[in-house]
């Protein structure tokens, strides 16, 4: 303690050099449940210029995937050769899959892409909401496409799966920021400690999309006849593993643990209605029972999934 009433604390050594300060740099304290976070950041910005280079054609679609991941602003991909159409392809495919790629300079030899979109532009639970909003809007329509057969509604369901795993992608690129950066944390509305369980809940929601995708996958297969008491059957397994999944994400959103503990007890409920459409199908042709058997499981498991994020959201700590 000073003579002016102060506290003095010392730093580490090897932190200090690490960052960079010196006698009057300004520090960022942070309080935040009963502890004091220091950081160098004190004015807030994100770290600018991580460049990442990929020099290897193998596995180009996932270094440059992983690299986004990880925080990359910029990924150079130079392979010490000219690049070929086919890779020039590779890359651009890769980057349509990720939201904020584009290429900024490209000749012989290279290509050079950089991430314009600032993570911290929306907040980590909006862009969870939104990747929901579009994973919900896929099993109501691929439920649809089921009652009526629909092979083009269908198809639309599948190509909007590619959407929501861009939006996947850039929660995990956020998360990864959040968890290196307490002032990233803050401006993307989490403190880190709830990484962890964010990224679960953002994977819950990119498999829910990713079973309503197959359940539009399997309509166009059907060809039609199926009999009506199989299709009712199954819609009400898909209605039941809705509200299963709706309810859960309210609860996410809301922080609402008395609404996420009432999810938790409709999963013995989600298993009779699952063997109920299984006793329907024993007397059924084998071709078409193997097919409806699989999007009933795909309903199944979309519910599932929505206890999961049910039991996510209940084992979280009251606030």
């Amino acid at each position: 303690m000073s003579k002016g009433g102060s506290f003095l604390i010392s730093l580490p050594k090897d932190w200090v050099k690490s960052n960079g300060l010196h006698g009057g740099s300004i520090l960022k304290l942070t309080v935040s449940e009963g502890e004091l976070r220091i950081s160098s950041d004190a004015t807030g910005e994100l770290e600018k210029g991580v460049v990442a280079y990929i020099r290897q054609a193998e596995g180009l679609e996932r270094q440059i995937r992983s690299n986004y991941l990880f925080g990359a602003d910029t990924i150079v991909v130079e392979l010490g050769k000219r690049l070929t159409p086919a890779v020039r392809e590779e890359i651009k495919g890769a980057i349509q899959k990720l939201i904020g790629l584009e290429i900024v300079e490209e000749d012989r030899d290279t290509v050079t892409i950089q991430c314009l979109l600032q993570p911290t532009s929306m907040p980590v639970l909006s862009t969870i909401r939104r990747a929901y909003s579009l994973a919900a809007s896929m099993h109501r329509d691929a439920e649809e496409a089921l009652s009526s057969q629909d092979s083009e509604l269908a198809s639309s369901v599948v190509r909007r799966d590619d959407e929501v795993d861009r939006l996947y992608f850039l929660i995990v690129r956020q998360l990864r920021l959040a968890i290196r950066s307490p002032a990233v944390a803050e401006k993307l509305g989490i403190r880190p400690a709830e990484c962890l369980d964010m990224r679960m809940a953002a994977k819950y929601v990119e498999t829910i999309a990713d079973y309503a995708g197959a359940v539009a996958s399997s309509v166009p297969k059907l060809g039609g006849g199926v009999d009506s008491d199989l299709v009712s059957a199954l819609v009400s397994l898909s209605k039941q593993a809705y509200k299963i999944h709706e309810k859960a994400a309210s609860a996410l959103f809301k922080k609402d643990l008395a609404l996420a503990d009432s999810v938790l007890e409709e999963g013995k409920a989600l298993s009779q209605s699952l063997l109920s459409v299984n006793e329907l199908l024993m007397t059924k042709q084998p071709r078409i029972a193997a097919l409806l058997d699989s999007i009933a499981i795909y309903f199944y498991q979309i519910g599932a999934h929505g206890i999961d994020l049910a039991e996510l959201v209940s084992g979280a700590p009251a606030e």
